[in-house]
């Protein structure tokens, strides 16, 4: 990977590996795991995957758009996921919200991507902020996630008649059930925090509260990447209650 110099870029490019690696670690049984270019097409061997530079909205279906992650369930063909870097989904607020590590059905970003591109709406079923930073996360950082995660969510849907959790506005694609409750929501998928440093301890109180992971010293303490990953995998293994 050509990992970009931005601030940060590396711990999401980071991030983004290890939580494809345990997939195609533990649990080749039941998920394929493969890196594709920007068109959809499998990344070939020895080419170099493009991470986005900065945040954008997934970019129409080209070979020299950002890349992605893949992960496909072995029988079940219905459960197709994307795994990727910097998109900006867009909140009930029309706002645009840029997660650093995300994941979406495959059949939104197929939606979008060959329909000349866009914003996937509703909250992801992964969400991972990524903070390189030493010191004490504050407070507001966590708040900060928090407010964008409830623009995010869909407890009212956006057009009469639908029930969903994530769609698109170019083919109206829709996916996953509709929650009535934000914490009931925010229970059903991996959001979290990365940290090269520390949190406030009022900031881990809050995280808890709605399922808002912290993962603290990511660098230096492995078990703290191992817990994010351990999330993912349980995450995959209910996302049919989605």
């Amino acid at each position: 990977m050509a990992v970009p110099t931005g601030e940060g870029k590396a711990l999401e490019a980071w991030v983004l590996m290890k939580l494809a690696y345990t997939v195609r670690r533990h649990m080749t049984r039941f998920w394929r795991v493969s890196l594709r270019q920007g068109d959809g097409t499998v990344l070939p061997a020895g080419a170099s995957f493009n991470f986005p530079s900065q945040r954008s909205r997934i970019q129409p279906s080209s070979p020299t758009a950002p890349g992605y992650v893949l992960i496909e369930h072995v029988t079940d063909t219905d459960r197709r996921f994307e795994l990727r870097g910097s998109v900006q989904w867009k909140g009930r607020s029309a706002a645009k919200h840029e997660i650093d590590v995300s994941m979406l059905p495959a059949a939104i970003g197929e939606a979008i991507r060959n329909n000349g591109g866009g914003y996937p709406h509703g909250l992801p079923i992964v969400a991972v902020e990524c903070k390189d930073k030493g010191g004490y996360g504050p407070l507001d950082e966590t708040r900060q996630t928090l407010a964008r995660m409830y623009d995010l969510v869909l407890v009212t849907q956006p057009i009469p008649g639908w029930s969903c959790r994530i769609f698109e506005t170019n083919t109206h694609t829709r996916w996953g059930r509709k929650s009535s409750r934000y914490i009931s929501f925010f229970q059903k998928g991996t959001f979290g925090i990365v940290r090269a440093g520390h949190f406030q301890s009022g900031a881990t109180t809050l995280a808890g509260h709605y399922s808002i992971g912290h993962y603290r010293n990511i660098y230096t303490v492995t078990t703290e990447i191992g817990r994010l990953q351990d999330s993912f995998r349980e995450t995959l293994s209910r996302i049919g209650s989605f």
